[in-house]
């Protein structure tokens, strides 16, 4: 054996090791034994989803990523898929799914394994005297963007007959609510979740059967928008099955595949589910996925894991590894884990504030991926943060017109964006869609932040500067000069605070729109072009709101102390605007005083605020607002992240996103700056934990990992 081939192998042996033993890591498994008080995770490869149900083969929601409907006098929102994870049993004279109440579950587990993204559920079902034992398993591919599979096992307690479905059909319709035209809604929530967010709707228009093959397939179309998708299931089993009678049914927006035998009692019979979901237009691309699909057989499942397990392993071959607190991990791993189910570099598309786990807001594209998730990514994943980029990148023209529609120039991207990046917030929020405007500031930052962490100058003259660019042409256009402040401001606006409406001089959108103007200005330099001689002007003399008595930042010009909240505090992270300390510690103060006084409230308020305490050396701080920044919003058994600590909106990926950067850039005292990505501050630990590893962490194409020990950082060229 040559040297090349011995290295080969030996790192392909020490990968297969580091495979086995991080898959046997138990900070990636969660675990119930209760369906009480059920609350979800889900497992998907950021295009294709699926919720987890209590039995692991009832019907589930399910996405695409892109995938948008947009019913008349409705709002455009994400639509969920047709039904086709379910697998349904026939135990005596009843079906499970027809009077679930008429059996009886013991022995009930469910697990999910971060790690391999695979969800595990099994129970002892019993009715008229009959028992039988339920294993189940599901995965949605990795490796393959399209591909799912059920295993399903079942090992009577009895012999007689059994039958089991395997349907796929059309969801129920919605019940609409004219969200595009109401200006009022009353009640809103309904047990503490909106129920106006409900799902998109996909008609089914064609459905088929193959006997033969043991296949189904559905075509159908999401209202409104009209695009297509592709569904197709492929049935099979090990073995031969005594007296097997096989047959199909039409349903009403679909088909199933039927199937009974005679079991003999304690012998185990195993099924399979291989699904196929696909956009229309993609379908062109991905035809040699579906002809396997038809070919697939019981044989094929164990490869099809086996290679999604792979995919998996390399991602978590970038990892953030802590040590002294086995609690810590285990929910830095399951913030990673949901945050990277809802992330795939072909999707195309930002991510949703609930990533492909509801259809919470929506599936709405905010500042959330821009502000709050793209951070997290760029040095463990920046193929995932390009995506978020690009999303603006490729809806420019629809920012640009809504500009215009809104008498304004360059580009002003929607509020609430949906997979064309069209503007499409309710109408009884409709002051945000026109006034909160930071969320054109947001994106150019991103635009900016991504070219720091790469350092792709092809990227940043192709895509990113068109759009900062556009941004900044945006900004020139919104701000007005105040002739007594000599300084340019931002009147009329909907703060970051969303319940201060119609006020002047916002103080996280006049910086934010200052920060667009110094990312112009410094893009124009790497490019070699002459920036906007509008923009150095208006930058320098930005209004930014500060009490120069009391040394603090107001939320906006002339608010009353009680107003003052955690807005402030975003000027130090994430837009790192330099400021005395004792201003910082000033804003860091108000917002703990906000949060005694109010609670926790949204997530995204209290992630960031560690960094600040942290940059500020202030370890008591420090270790206070860490806990208070996620512990109450972890829901057990699988660690789901709600948005605040009362509600139940999941999962929360903008909350994940937060922590995340809390993670890399406050323990580690990292920035990104135009000088590279330096140790701007002294890192510092929460309690309890001894070692922070940023493992196989990317920058300008450069693999490292960032090790943080005895209040030093290490980095290693990997």
């Amino acid at each position: 054996m040559n040297k090349i081939k011995f290295q080969m192998a030996l790192f392909g042996l020490l990968f297969f090791i580091s495979c086995k033993l991080s898959a046997q890591d138990s900070s990636f498994i969660f675990t119930t034994h209760s369906q009480e008080n059920y609350f979800p995770t889900y497992i998907g490869n950021g295009y294709l989803s699926l919720a987890s149900t209590p039995l692991g083969c009832d019907a589930a929601e399910s996405y695409l990523a892109g995938v948008y409907d947009e019913a008349k006098d409705d709002i455009s929102r994400i639509a969920a898929l047709p039904e086709w994870n379910e697998i349904n049993i026939k135990i005596g004279d009843k079906w499970l799914d027809d009077s679930p109440k008429d059996f009886s579950i013991e022995n009930y587990t469910q697990s999910i394994d971060m790690y391999s993204g695979v969800l595990t559920t099994s129970y002892t079902i019993s009715n008229q005297g009959k028992e039988a034992e339920v294993n189940i398993e599901s995965f949605i591919s990795r490796d393959k963007d399209n591909i799912a599979a059920i295993k399903f096992e079942i090992k009577p307690r009895f012999s007689g007959e059994v039958a089991l479905t395997f349907p796929l059909k059309e969801r129920n319709p919605p019940e609409r609510f004219d969200l595009a035209i109401l200006k009022t809604i009353k009640g809103y929530t309904n047990d503490k979740w909106p129920y106006v967010w409900y799902p998109g709707f996909i008609k089914v228009t064609s459905a088929r059967s193959d006997m033969k093959s043991k296949t189904l397939s559905l075509e159908g179309k999401t209202v409104g928008k009209n695009i297509k998708i592709f569904l197709a299931a492929k049935v099979d089993w090990n073995g031969n099955l005594h007296k097997l009678k096989t047959s199909s049914d039409k349903l009403a927006g679909g088909k199933e595949y039927i199937l009974s035998f005679k079991a003999d009692a304690n012998q185990a019979y195993t099924f399979y589910k291989f699904i196929f979901a696909e956009k229309g237009n993609r379908l062109s691309k991905s035809k040699s996925e579906l002809k396997s699909l038809y070919r697939f057989s019981s044989a094929s499942y164990n490869k099809l894991l086996s290679s999604s397990k792979k995919a998996w392993a390399k991602l978590w071959s970038t990892d953030i590894i802590v040590k002294g607190n086995f609690s810590f991990q285990k929910n830095i791993h399951a913030f990673e884990y949901y945050l990277l189910s809802s992330c795939n570099k072909d999707a195309d598309i930002s991510i949703p504030p609930m990533g492909l786990a509801t259809a919470g807001y929506y599936g709405h594209l905010f500042w959330d991926g821009d502000t709050w998730m793209m951070p997290a990514l760029l040095l463990m994943h920046p193929e995932f943060a390009k995506n978020i980029v690009q999303y603006r990148y490729n809806t420019l023209n629809t920012a640009l017109k809504n500009a215009i529609k809104n008498g304004f120039k360059g580009a002003m991207f929607p509020w609430e964006g949906d997979d064309a990046g069209k503007e499409s917030i309710p109408m009884f929020a409709i002051q945000n869609a026109t006034n909160e405007i930071h969320v054109t500031g947001d994106v150019a930052y991103a635009q900016w932040q991504y070219y720091l962490a790469t350092g792709d100058v092809n990227w940043l003259r192709n895509y990113g500067w068109k759009v900062i660019e556009k941004c900044a042409e945006f900004w020139v256009s919104r701000v007005d000069y105040n002739k007594d402040k000599k300084k340019y401001e931002v009147k009329n606006v909907v703060s970051v605070d969303e319940g201060l409406i119609g006020i002047n001089n916002d103080v996280y959108t006049n910086a934010v729109a200052r920060k667009t103007l110094q990312a112009a200005i410094a893009a124009a330099k790497v490019l070699n072009i002459k920036p906007d001689k509008n923009w150095s002007e208006i930058e320098k003399n930005f209004y930014i709101p500060f009490d120069a008595e009391k040394k603090y930042n107001p939320t906006y010009e002339n608010a009353p102390i009680d107003k003052q909240g955690s807005v402030a505090c975003l000027l130090q992270y994430p837009l790192e605007i330099k400021q005395d300390d004792d201003v910082i510690k000033n804003n860091l103060s108000y917002a703990v005083q906000d949060i005694e006084r109010r609670g926790n409230g949204v997530m995204m308020g209290t992630t960031f605020l560690p960094i600040i305490a942290a940059e500020l050396n202030d370890n008591s701080l420090f270790n206070k607002l860490v806990p208070l920044s996620y512990e109450h919003n972890l829901r057990p058994p699988f660690n789901a992240i709600t948005e605040t600590p009362n509600n139940v909106n999941y999962n929360f990926l903008t909350g994940a996103g937060g922590f995340l950067q809390q993670v890399i850039f406050g323990y580690t005292g990292l920035r990104l700056t135009d000088k590279g990505l330096v140790e701007s501050f002294k890192p510092m630990l929460p309690e309890g934990v001894n070692e922070l590893i940023l493992k196989n962490f990317k920058f300008h194409n450069q693999a490292y990992d960032f090790i943080v020990k005895d209040g030093k950082l290490e980095k290693i060229k990997e």
